[in-house]
């Protein structure tokens, strides 16, 4: 990272701030997504952590790598969104088109499609009802591939509290998804049920 850069945007340079935070964007919407679950409150999400970087930024120290310093805020940030959202029971159609299925296309799509797009909508409605503790361990160890000893440093907590977490939360999500098939998450939202073990 450019030091000098770096304290430029610290200082409120608007321009230093864009270089810095540009190769970051893509960091801070993968985060929104994969906590939200579909792109309207991904990117209102990734817009407000982009406030709260800017405003915050004099406050890093470098005492870790600056992308795990925008990882927790960004995931404090949806973590607040969700919080807020909490009474919302409306299920959003944007998983199913972000896997090429729209609803308003005459096309029906293949039946592949439909049902990748499906299983992907349940088990993102299932990870938003899991506990905030265990949400957050899965997210990050299972969608962001964080490994469990930098998670547990991000969260503040042990090693083993992390893949605690992560094992009741995919507890959690064969009980909230009970009675339905054995669920193959799509893409990205993939468990690995190997990286518990490790």
């Amino acid at each position: 990272m450019d030091e000098l850069l770096l304290r430029k945007a610290q200082h409120g340079d608007p321009e230093a701030f864009e270089q810095l935070i540009t190769p970051l964007e893509q960091l801070i919407w993968r985060i929104c997504w994969h906590y939200t679950g579909n792109r309207e409150s991904a990117e209102d999400c990734g817009q407000e952590t982009m406030i709260r970087i800017w405003r915050s930024l004099d406050s890093y120290r470098g005492d870790c790598a600056l992308e795990s310093w925008v990882y927790r805020i960004a995931a404090n940030c949806c973590m607040d969104y969700l919080r807020k959202k909490k009474r919302d029971k409306s299920v959003s159609m944007e998983p199913m088109q972000e896997q090429g299925f729209d609803p308003a296309d005459p096309s029906p799509g293949t039946e592949e499609q439909v049902v990748a797009a499906d299983e992907q909508k349940r088990l993102r409605e299932a990870i938003t009802l899991l506990p905030e503790d265990q949400r957050e361990a899965l997210i990050m160890t299972q969608l962001e591939k964080v490994p469990y000893e930098e998670a547990a440093k991000l969260l503040g907590v042990s090693e083993g509290t992390i893949k605690s977490r992560v094992n009741r939360a995919k507890a959690r999500l064969k009980e909230i998804l009970s009675g339905e098939r054995e669920l193959s998450p799509p893409g990205n939202v993939k468990i690995d049920e190997r990286r518990s073990r490790s």
